[in-house]
């Protein structure tokens, strides 16, 4: 189990020297030398040489770990205890995350599976120190004493106390042995589930391959059959005999641009019922693992895991996220009853009138079609400005304008990078020196984690009073290339994608934290969505990408008219896409809360759920549930997407809308939000950042104002009942 050692970002989402007689062997990559090209290991570890290193790796993790527990238990100054601590947690994530990421992302297999081993070793070591009674009372003295000299030493002390007893080291032995297992065996149903989206994302086999638009047909798969009435035997060429289709692989990408972009429904409807189908191993998991949480926290003390999980979080309790997601869904209502009937009623207008009910493989062409003929748009042409390496230049643009910094490409030493594709970037201000560094891995391959994700390898932290520990972040995502391995061209969707997880590095490379268990993205779950979220809008500002975005091939600059077509179109259907988010974050609430009696029928959970807050039909035989893994990284935490939609809309709308791009912006943001962490409370930062009018109080926990939100998306005529 993770507890004090593992508070990390969950997309996913993460010294001063102690006295002399400890041996100061600190786990430092060599990433922090941007001069030195002598071989090294993955990310700069010198252990990751090759993949058997990951064996040292542990074994020299678990070895300065034991003398910092062993330091600690002298019981030196609280102030030691805490930089101890941390520095435990430090030393361990560096293996955590950097055998997570490897898992995830490197291409072979040795390394896979020694990461894989790895990440079990650590593991267990983790059980060891999260039930260590020695740690949790010099935790609880150092709290206690009153010595700390800092808001975040007491901070720290906190929460690494509550952490601890959230997994339950003051409990009876026998419970806390069912409380670890418990912990283990969830730790394993995440993977396993996980593993089951990668290995099986399902497939159909599509003939002629005219069903298929030109667009689209690099994403997917060429495979041919005997054309009909030919025999093997009567065999010619094969060019003559054989006919073309396309196997569509229904991963979420690719399912999607098949059901936005294919004008045959039977296309469209078989790819969507195989999508949301599989994997069907996955049933199995996701019941256990809701049943492993439910009975964690009863012997926790809690009526669920999501009272469970929520006692750090600013909602504070299930049944605030519960009325808030209530309320949101009545008041977004009424403008998705009218956008379902105007999607609807073109299919009617096209299909005839034999075409009564809208079908959840309909939706996405319809809404195309109509955004399409409203603004005129055609995805080729607005892709042609948003060429890859133009907006890597967008993301230098922001911290130059925002920041002062520079972001620029480096060189790796050998050893350092999993693949050819991947990019080192460094985070330089002129002034203040390297502040971070970021490995950028962009474009999908086989056996690649399928989705966007920023992982942690290294957090900020101070080692002494003249040397910080630099924050390492790696971005993944998984654009395609095309056949012909022309310049890779982004959508607007995928732009924003973009920029949104590069707000997630940002808060990473520009906090400043005194310990690592605080840095970047390790902050209150529901508050982890805002500087990403934040972030979009900066890829939807005409302002802002007119300074980038050119066409591949003529370099002009992208016309103000197609960017107000691209946000009238994203915007046009707004209240539909809150509307999921919120039945999405509904079903995680439910499937880990208290309201519903054992055994807990996941399909109609869902089912049920869809009818009451969505308009899309629910259809046999199709279960969501089993390939949405923010129910495993979220469990019972999905409702901060909504959270961090509100909170951004406040920040833009009070801070940034007036000049986005002035340094003045970028140092509120930074000094007053980004470089805290988790040091501060949410509320706190969000309040000093913008003032009063961005969070409110309510059953004895704290939900986001509104008010900006409902006028961006224009259902500011609708009351909440936080007014």
């Amino acid at each position: 189990m993770w507890n004090f050692i593992r508070r990390r970002d969950p997309n996913i989402h993460f010294e001063r020297l102690l006295k002399p007689l400890i041996s100061h062997r600190h786990f430092r990559t060599r990433a922090v030398d941007r001069q030195n090209a002598s071989p090294t290991g993955l990310y700069g570890f010198d252990h990751l040489k090759s993949p058997k290193g990951f064996q040292r790796f542990v074994d020299d993790a678990i070895e300065r770990s034991g003398e910092l527990v062993d330091y600690i238990a002298g019981m030196p100054s609280s102030a030691e205890i805490i930089r101890a601590m941390d520095e435990i947690s430090d030393t361990v994530c560096s293996v955590v995350d950097s055998a997570e990421l490897c898992r995830q992302t490197h291409p072979a297999r040795g390394f896979v599976q020694e990461a894989n081993k790895a990440s079990m070793r650590i593991n267990e070591y983790l059980h060891f120190l999260n039930t260590n009674h020695t740690l949790y009372n010099a935790v609880k003295k150092a709290e206690q004493d009153g010595h700390l000299l800092t808001e975040e030493a007491h901070r720290a002390a906190l929460h690494l106390r509550i952490d601890f007893e959230k997994g339950g080291i003051h409990l009876p032995s026998g419970k806390l042995d069912r409380v670890n297992q418990l912990n283990l065996n969830a730790l394993q149903l995440c993977r396993e589930y996980g593993e089951n989206i990668i290995t099986d994302p399902g497939h159909v086999d599509i003939f002629p391959a005219s069903c298929i638009p030109r667009q689209i047909q690099h994403l997917l798969k060429p495979i041919y059959r005997l054309k009909s009435g030919v025999s093997k035997d009567s065999l010619g060429s094969l060019d003559d005999e054989q006919a073309k289709g396309f196997q569509i692989i229904t991963e979420p990408r690719t399912l999607f641009s098949v059901l936005q972009l294919t004008a045959d429904d039977q296309v469209r409807k078989m790819a969507y019922l195989k999508g949301n189908s599989v994997p069907h191993a996955n049933h199995e998991v996701l019941d256990k693992l809701i049943a492993s949480r439910h009975e964690l926290a009863q012997i926790m003390g809690c009526k669920s895991y999501a009272e469970f999980v929520m006692k750090l979080n600013m909602a504070s309790s299930p049944e605030v996220v519960i009325s808030f997601l209530l309320e949101m869904s009545n008041m977004v209502k009424p403008s998705a009853d009218k956008e379902f009937k105007t999607i609807r009623n073109l299919k009617r207008d096209v299909c005839g009138q034999r075409c009564v009910d809208l079908e959840p493989w309909d939706e996405p062409y319809y809404t195309a079609m109509i955004k399409s003929s409203a603004y005129n748009l055609d995805s080729s042409v607005v892709a042609s400005y948003f060429s890859l390496p133009q907006c890597i230049e967008g993301l230098k643009l922001l911290v130059k304008s925002l920041f002062g910094a520079n972001f620029d490409s480096i060189p790796m030493a050998p050893g350092e990078s999993w693949h050819p594709d991947v990019l080192k970037m460094c985070l330089h201000h002129p002034e203040e020196g390297d502040l971070g560094y970021l490995y950028l891995d962009l474009y999908s391959r086989k056996g690649k984690y399928p989705g966007c994700a920023t992982f942690a390898i290294k957090g900020g932290r101070e080692i002494s009073d003249t040397e910080y520990q630099l924050p390492v972040m790696a971005l993944v995502f998984n654009f395609s290339r095309p056949h012909d391995s022309s310049t890779v061209r982004l959508n607007h969707g995928e732009l924003e994608t973009l920029f949104h997880e590069f707000g997630h590095a940002l808060h990473a490379l520009l906090s400043r934290t005194d310990y690592q268990h605080f840095s970047g993205t390790r902050v209150a779950l529901d508050f982890a969505e805002t500087p990403s979220n934040l972030f979009e809008y900066y890829a939807r500002d005409y302002r802002v990408l007119r300074k980038f975005a050119r066409h591949y091939s003529t370099g002009e600059v992208i016309p103000e008219k197609l960017v107000k077509s691209l946000n009238g179109a994203r915007d046009m259907f707004a209240a539909t896409e809150l509307q999921r988010q919120i039945f999405y974050a509904l079903v995680d609430q439910t499937l880990f809360g208290d309201r519903l009696p054992e055994p807990r029928d996941t399909c109609s959970i869902v089912a049920h759920l869809k009818r009451q807050h969505s308009n899309e039909k629910h259809v046999e035989g199709t279960h969501m549930q089993i390939r949405f893994s923010h129910f495993l990284t979220y469990g019972a935490g999905y409702y901060s997407y909504l959270y961090a939609k509100c909170f951004a809309a406040t920040i833009w709308k009070k801070l940034c809308q007036e000049d986005p791009l002035s340094l003045a912006t970028g140092t509120a943001l930074r000094t007053k939000l980004l470089q805290h962490g988790g040091a501060k409370e949410p509320a706190d930062l969000l309040t000093d950042l913008v003032g009063d009018g961005i969070i409110r109080y309510h059953n004895g926990g704290i939900v986001p104002d509104i008010t900006s939100c409902l006028e961006e998306m224009k259902l500011s005529g609708e009351r909440s009942l936080y007014y």
